[in-house]
């Protein structure tokens, strides 16, 4: 379950799990950051601000959902507490909008809600550089969090496969190349498994029953451990959810 930050020109993508915190530190504490970007507030991306931003002594940027979400995160199953390490309150980012500037690149700040409400995504264009947060991870996907959208993460792909890129620097699985494409069977994924649970739906099956007629599994250990907070119910609700 790797959590990767990416650091550019002094700037540091994301800040990791807060279990690995020590490690972090003495593997980036040397860097010249001067500028932090928070991708969303997910624990594996937020988990390090607070210690981050004492030690580099620099602004720490986000969305202004994530910068209103970060004030009092929502609490964590315990499965992500075992895995990543939970993130405390920071009341001190500061809103972006748009783009961010350092030195020698100039960052678009998309908005990609859907995995998470508040999540951008910054892409460089004369480098064709895209650091995607969580809007890829995998092109299948067997698990997600109750509040997810998949409709939301479809057209959020969409948005983002118009811009020209081939590096996706994803937040748990980097694409070196081929990065649209990869992105692009994500987008086939969701697109089937949404109408799938759609059409059942339509003829007024409910969750659990269109979760047996797909004959659909859960990955048992990240259901129970999780509470059922990580689970593939939660992507045929999402389903429905999106159609209400």
């Amino acid at each position: 379950m790797y959590a990767h930050v990416y650091f550019v020109d002094g700037l540091l993508i994301d800040t990791g799990q807060r279990g690995v915190r020590s490690i972090l530190l003495e593997q980036i504490g040397q860097l010249p950051v001067r500028q932090i970007i928070v991708t969303h507030y997910h624990e594996d991306h937020s988990g390090n601000i607070d210690l981050l931003q004492r030690h580099f002594d620099c602004p720490v940027y986000a969305s202004p959902e994530c910068c209103e979400i970060m004030k009092a995160p929502p609490p964590i199953s315990f499965a992500q507490r075992m895995t990543w390490g939970n993130r405390p309150a920071y009341a001190k980012l500061t809103t972006i909008q748009e783009q961010l500037v350092t030195e020698h690149h100039t960052f678009q700040l998309i908005p990609v809600p859907g995995h998470a409400q508040d999540m951008i995504v910054l892409y460089e264009p004369e480098q064709k550089w895209l650091f995607s947060a969580d809007l890829y991870v995998h092109h299948y996907i067997g698990y997600m969090l109750p509040e997810e959208s998949i409709a939301q993460q479809i057209q959020s792909i969409r948005r983002v496969l118009e811009l020209d890129f081939d590096v996706l620097f994803c937040g748990h699985n980097p694409q070196f190349k081929d990065g649209k494409i990869l992105l692009e069977k994500k987008l086939n994924f969701l697109e089937r498994f949404f109408e799938d649970v759609a059409a059942l739906y339509h003829k007024g099956y409910q969750a659990r029953e269109i979760f047996s007629q797909l004959k659909f599994k859960e990955n048992r250990i990240t259901y129970w451990l999780s509470g059922g907070h990580l689970s593939r119910i939660n992507m045929v609700r999402a389903v429905i959810r999106d159609l209400s």
